[in-house]
């Protein structure tokens, strides 16, 4: 049995060795970097936000799974010279601590109305939501139409974009979040997410931090290697058909305001998103535009999914749209 006995002890050595690095890297992180923003304790959690700029309705910006405020680096500087613009780190992520609450939409939309509650950010806003997000934030509008002034969707994800779908793609793709739920949380306790990120190994974190200025690629591989990312990766992940599920019951019972309105479609493939996916999701962001009478629906032809840090600026020019055509109402 001793040739058993050895390896295994090898495996435990480790991974302990493993959880201690990471525990180390990760309070060194801590260290090395500090909040942006600002920190509020809610309910005894920490949750960060960053908010600039002056003037109302004040933008409150969401970002996609696994995204920080820094995903709007780019843009919020640009956006708080004619408005006063909220950006921030859903639970488990970035500078805000982890929940133990199912991650699913409206759980978020109601940690997000807390926080805009506590930081004393009065309605009507106007929201901003990128990819996973966009789910989180029509649920918003669905749910709290008298909070919402006008909204911009940056490359959203979509409750019916797997409908269609050959059947295959979409087993093997539940069975490979299925996975991912176990084993991502697993790499980012024993370290081994850390490591790949280091290295650049991970095909879609790789990507993204390309498009990361230089200046803030150091601290974007900081925040995705945090313990508390993989769990909470995971469980957004693992909450995904939910949060769908939630959407589609809510339309069929209430309907969508009719306020300014701008959805933004990616015009090319990137990440693991096919020509097929996004010609596709191009088509249910025009079916979400025509949802109000004020919507409209760009497609950003020289932009990937990540279009605030692809092409910032018709992100900015989307937000500057709402935001005039929603003081316009108000006089």
């Amino acid at each position: 049995m001793l040739w058993l006995v050895v390896p295994l002890g090898v495996v435990i050595g480790v991974v302990g060795f493993g959880v201690i690095y990471q525990t180390l890297a990760t309070n060194r992180d801590r260290r090395r970097f500090s909040p942006s923003g600002e920190i509020v304790q809610i309910n005894g959690k920490d949750w960060h936000y960053q908010m600039t700029g002056k003037g109302h309705p004040t933008v409150i910006v969401d970002s996609g799974t696994g995204g920080t405020h820094l995903d709007w680096q780019l843009v919020q500087p640009e956006v708080a010279k004619f408005a006063r613009i909220l950006t921030y780190d859903r639970a488990g992520y970035g500078w805000s601590d982890s929940s133990a609450e199912s991650r699913t939409a409206e759980q978020v939309v109601g940690e997000l109305r807390q926080l805009l509650r506590e930081v004393e950010v009065e309605p009507p806003y106007v929201l901003v939501g990128m990819s996973l997000s966009g789910l989180f934030t029509r649920l918003f509008a669905y749910h709290h139409s008298e909070e919402v002034a006008g909204m911009v969707l940056v490359d959203v994800a979509h409750e019916r974009m797997y409908e269609d779908t050959p059947v295959e793609w979409v087993e093997l793709n539940k069975r490979l979040e299925k996975l991912l739920t176990y084993v991502v949380p697993i790499m980012g306790r024993t370290g081994l997410l850390r490591l790949l990120v280091a290295f650049d190994s991970v095909p879609m974190m790789s990507g993204l931090f390309q498009k990361f200025p230089p200046s803030m690629r150091s601290l974007a591989k900081a925040l995705y290697s945090q313990t508390q990312f993989g769990k909470t990766f995971a469980q957004e992940t693992a909450a995904v058909s939910v949060s769908m599920n939630q959407i589609e019951q809510t339309r069929q019972t209430k309907s969508f305001p009719d306020i300014p309105l701008v959805v933004l479609s990616a015009g090319k493939p990137d990440f693991d998103l096919t020509p097929e996916v996004v010609e596709k999701l191009q088509a249910l962001h025009a079916d979400l535009a025509n949802e109000s009478s004020q919507g409209v629906h760009v497609v950003a032809k020289e932009s990937g999914h990540v279009i605030q840090l692809d092409k910032p600026k018709l992100v900015v020019d989307a937000i500057r749209k709402v935001v005039e055509e929603v003081r316009c109402s108000a006089t």
